[in-house]
């Protein structure tokens, strides 16, 4: 009787051993598979997204500031004003639309990445100041210069310019040497423009740093 009881001790024990072995084994090839699965799955990066539609809204941006369906001889200089301003906010809307999800996505270049969102915080930034009437030179002694320019609005075209040609040069962003020259020149103009500046609004809060 004990030997019968001896016996089946054993093979009690025997099949607990097997048991717990064929786990450890099937725990082991779930993780394994995991971690290979995990591997397999490929990142997504938007670095060739974005130079695209950055050329895109470079493309269309030479259409900017079409007022040919406004008749402004019959509006007031108010109106015009008024008219002008709402226009120039669509314009960088429309940029807006195209690029400011990249402020959320991913980018194999983290280089690139940070291009993209001081892009995005450029537009942003020339928005603020139209919507703010921040946008047009102030006089020392506060007069509003209508057809002027302020300094923060330059750096903003300066930043752009710095922006559009690092991606043309370093990223592969399309752009042949005749229009690569042209907005050199312009930026070589900005920056002369920044240097002679002179106005009360080049203090104001929204001076880039």
């Amino acid at each position: 009787m004990k030997k019968i009881i001896s016996l089946l001790l054993v093979f009690i024990l025997a099949m607990a051993l097997i048991g717990c072995e064929n786990k450890e084994k099937s725990d082991n090839t779930a993780t394994k598979s995991d971690v290979k699965s995990k591997a397999s799955e490929k990142k997504t990066y938007s670095d060739k997204e974005f130079i695209n539609d950055v050329l895109a809204s470079i493309n269309d941006s030479e259409l900017d500031k079409d007022y040919s369906d406004i008749d402004f001889d019959s509006l007031s200089q108010e109106e015009k004003d008024k008219v002008i301003k709402e226009q120039e906010i669509l314009f960088i809307q429309e940029k807006l639309d195209r690029i400011e999800k990249y402020k959320d996505l991913d980018f194999e270049s983290s280089d690139l990445k940070n291009l993209a969102v001081k892009y995005i915080d450029v537009l942003n930034t020339q928005k603020e100041l139209i919507s703010d009437d921040k946008d047009k030179k102030i006089l020392q002694n506060g007069t509003k210069l209508r057809d002027s320019i302020s300094y923060a609005w330059l750096e903003c075209e300066d930043s752009e310019c710095e922006i559009i040609l690092e991606l043309a040069n370093n990223y592969g962003l399309k752009m042949d040497d005749r229009k690569k020259k042209d907005l050199e020149d312009i930026k070589a103009e900005i920056e002369q423009d920044m240097q002679n500046y002179v106005g009360k609004d080049k203090e104001e809060d929204y001076a880039m740093q």
